[in-house]
């Protein structure tokens, strides 16, 4: 493995409390270690730190050092291997050759550990991290914790920038490709050919892992709807690779289609659209219109080029269960029953597609999801938002109880509390103050940021799921832009029996 990541540690990985003395100072962001196990599956792991502090004597040699023991102990402890740790003790003004933004550590981690720097990241919360992978040949990668809202304005246009470690992590993940090319190649040929044989593949996208069939093989179709447990009045969603393949699906691709296309496809926005012939009734429960959308995902596109036909894919989970965005919940909820897990790596956008119906009149919205109805809106105008008659739905997504854990669930909007006798879980928003009790805490966003906490969502619900709990609270959003996503298939996940209507 020849990739790396150089890491910024104050503001980065850990808070910044100025010059850190002692390792009682030491605070780790929450998502720091899960952001850190998932980069180290692909890159090793380096820290980059300038501590003036040393050169003004405001702190010693060995302070530093002590920290940098804890930082690397506490992260070696969770399973995180930090192969160096590079510190400049110098001011800027002194001038060293060791001083960021020159990469004189990252052209030394080349020469020692055989770094390829043009696909190698830094990640950092000053303007001189984004500089420094620039004169390294690397990749910046801005965080907006530490100093990074102070200095974002310093920052070149084209900079990339996230809000914290885990949104950079997952950013570093999608644009580097799912592991290595040449065995993602090999598994997308073989998933390709188990496909075209009639087989049931799961794959990535950048909204949820799907579990797909040939869109024309109705045999394979109904394994799909066998494999999840899902009605057969539930229409699925065909994935393409180009519009082409699009326009071989429908009767008809109107103006407006073409508008959202253009402005949205590849991407998180599935349209409903009048079917062509060609498509089975098993595929679109009966009704008249497909359901159709371009995923935005390397590893997807490949795949369904490669297949050379359309893919119907549902979510790869069993039906009415909370969606999986890494191929780890795929394994832990379908097992065998599925012929290849293809790994894309995790989901960046992390809920479904947002599903616009074109049928009649104005678009109207089946289903908020990965695209905020406000942009949908931006491009034409007002969009209907209908309901739908329950136990027929015209898409996907749209049944009252569905996206569930298999705790119990409730969404509470008012003062949270742990529930009396019961270890209670919390799914927050914002890690609010909240009282003391919970038996676990996940946070969907520390900063507010609802792309973010999209992305969170469903791999925090399957994190508290695993722990055995008696019942799961949850925080509902701003409901607004992916917002009314978010808290549809919060409202959707807490309509399970055993819902608590009223918490003590």
């Amino acid at each position: 493995m020849n990739l790396a990541i150089f890491l910024d540690r104050d503001g980065t990985i850990i808070e910044d409390r100025g010059h850190l003395r002692s390792p009682s100072q030491v605070v780790f962001f929450p998502d720091t270690v899960r952001a850190l196990r998932m980069l180290q599956q692909r890159f090793r792991l380096f820290i980059v730190t300038n501590q003036p502090g040393i050169a003004e004597g405001v702190i010693g040699p060995d302070d530093v050092a002590g920290v940098h023991d804890f930082v690397l102990d506490h992260l070696a402890q969770s399973g995180i291997n930090i192969e160096r740790v590079y510190c400049c003790p110098h001011r800027r003004v002194d001038g060293c050759r060791c001083i960021k933004p020159k990469p004189y550590y990252l052209r030394r981690a080349a020469r020692e550990y055989g770094i390829d720097l043009r696909k190698s990241f830094v990640v950092g919360d000053h303007p001189h991290d984004v500089e420094l992978a620039s004169n390294a040949g690397a990749t910046g990668i801005y965080v907006l914790t530490g100093h990074g809202e102070k200095h974002r304005a310093d920052l070149p246009a084209e900079a990339i920038v996230t809000s914290g470690i885990w949104a950079a992590a997952t950013r570093i993940v999608e644009m580097s490709g799912p592991r290595d090319c040449r065995d993602v190649g090999n598994e997308i040929s073989r998933a390709a050919g188990i496909l075209r044989a009639g087989g049931v593949v799961a794959f990535a996208t950048e909204t949820v892992y799907g579990l797909g069939a040939n869109v024309f093989d109705t045999e394979a179709v109904a394994r799909v709807f066998e494999i999840k447990g899902r009605p057969r009045f539930d229409p699925l969603i065909a994935h393409v690779s180009d519009r082409r393949q699009a326009r071989s699906l429908v009767a008809c691709f109107p103006k407006v289609a073409r508008k959202l296309a253009r402005r949205f496809w590849p991407g998180p926005l599935t349209l409903v659209l009048p079917k062509s012939d060609r498509v089975p009734d098993i595929v679109t429960a009966g009704l008249p219109t497909v359901a159709v959308r371009m995923p935005d995902h390397p590893a997807a596109l490949a795949l369904i080029r490669e297949a050379g036909v359309p893919l119907a894919a549902p979510s790869a989970n069993p039906f009415g269960r909370a969606s999986p965005t890494t191929a780890e919940h795929v394994r832990q909820q379908l097992g065998g029953d599925v012929e290849l897990v293809l790994d894309g790596g995790p989901c960046r956008v992390g809920i479904e597609s947002t599903v616009v119906s074109l049928v009649e009149g104005k678009p109207a919205l089946l289903r908020a999801g990965g695209v905020a109805v406000e942009d949908i809106e931006a491009v034409v105008g007002p969009v209907l938002r209908p309901t739908s008659a329950p136990n027929h739905p015209a898409a996907p997504g749209q049944l009252p109880q569905h996206y569930a854990p298999r705790t119990p669930l409730a969404l509470y909007a008012n003062d949270l509390h742990p529930v009396t006798g019961q270890r209670t879980g919390l799914l927050s928003f914002r890690g609010r103050s909240v009282s003391l009790g919970f038996a676990a805490v996940e946070v969907l966003s520390p900063y507010g940021d609802l792309e973010e906490a999209a992305a969170n969502l469903f791999a925090a619900l399957h994190r508290l799921d695993a722990l055995g709990l008696d019942l799961i609270l949850a925080d509902p959003v701003p409901d607004t832009g992916l917002g009314l996503a978010i808290n549809d298939r919060l409202r959707r996940a807490s309509s399970v029996a055993g819902r608590v209507e009223k918490v003590t």
